[in-house]
């Protein structure tokens, strides 16, 4: 019996849905319907009756269900106590947010993968309330943000520093000068992340921490990822907040970056992990990101 059939049955008794399922241990929804088909079959009997949009269990699945949460559980105990073998190989799961997936992992990833080469990593971009979800509900190894973590039973380290920036496409008259006010941006047409970006609520907490506010302006777009906000900025939307890290991997281009005049817009950007809950590939990854930053390299 597989594990990780188990969980995808689990998960989708817990959330009542196929694709909340999916979501939730990022799979597609055909491969989660897969892992529970294979269970079904391995048993001779139907776990799930599919009815959209809800997914309930059957009696089989009731009888099943607190035997799988037992063994899922138990397991997800004792993997950080197993040893680590001399020759790391597994899977690594990383969540991250943007700047940092773009900025930060990667070349943590690529040293680590080289000192274990029998490591194989999945990133998965999100914005940072989700990341730090995934790390809570271990459907992640570790998380990438750009804020501290909101839960108590997380650690996390601080492993680089970026800082927010507005961008304005070129052809914008703010594009030419080093800092603008805030007050500059009122009437302004503005390209917003997703509920749930470090970013913006880095620039939130910079103006209220020097009692200043927002300006009345007009929100033309909201859009799923830093990639798509500057490209929705470089097309002549509106303006935007971004992060420093990746507006300098993008390159200038067709987007500059202006800083806000007597506001620090800085943060640091922390890898998220539950001690109690790491495997042994995991363990070593979090062990080398704490090796690098105590050196001063990450």
């Amino acid at each position: 019996m597989d594990l990780e059939h188990l969980r995808a049955f689990v998960e989708t008794v817990r959330r009542g849905s196929f694709s909340h399922a999916a979501a939730a241990l990022h799979l597609s929804q055909p491969a989660l319907s897969r892992r529970i088909g294979r269970l079904e079959a391995e048993l001779g009997q139907r776990l799930l009756e599919r009815r959209r949009p809800v997914a309930t269990p059957t009696r089989t699945g009731l009888a099943l269900l607190p035997f799988a949460e037992r063994t899922l559980a138990e397991w997800d105990r004792l993997r950080p106590s197993l040893p680590v073998a001399a020759g790391l190989a597994g899977l690594l799961h990383i969540a991250a947010s943007s700047a940092p997936a773009e900025a930060v992992v990667p070349p943590l990833v690529a040293e680590f993968c080289r000192r274990h080469p029998g490591v194989q990593t999945h990133l998965h971009v999100m914005n940072s309330d989700t990341v730090e979800e995934c790390v809570r509900r271990h459907h992640c190894d570790v998380g990438f943000l750009g804020r501290r973590s909101r839960g108590s039973l997380l650690q996390q380290v601080a492993v680089a520093t970026d800082e927010v920036v507005l961008a304005v496409p070129r052809t914008h008259t703010l594009s030419a000068r080093r800092e603008v006010d805030i007050g500059d941006l009122a009437g302004e047409a503005i390209v917003v992340r997703e509920a749930g970006s470090a970013t913006w609520e880095a620039v939130l907490a910079a103006l209220a921490g020097e009692g200043r506010t927002l300006p009345a302006w007009h929100v033309a777009a909201e859009v799923t990822g830093a990639q798509a906000q500057l490209a929705a900025i470089a097309a002549g939307q509106g303006v935007g907040f971004v992060s420093l890290l990746l507006w300098e991997r993008a390159g200038p281009g067709a987007v500059a970056a202006v800083r806000i005049k007597d506001v620090a817009m800085r943060r640091t950007i922390h890898v998220l992990y539950d001690p109690r809950r790491l495997t042994g590939v995991a363990q070593v990854f979090v062990e080398f990101v704490r090796a690098r930053v105590d050196a001063g390299g990450a």
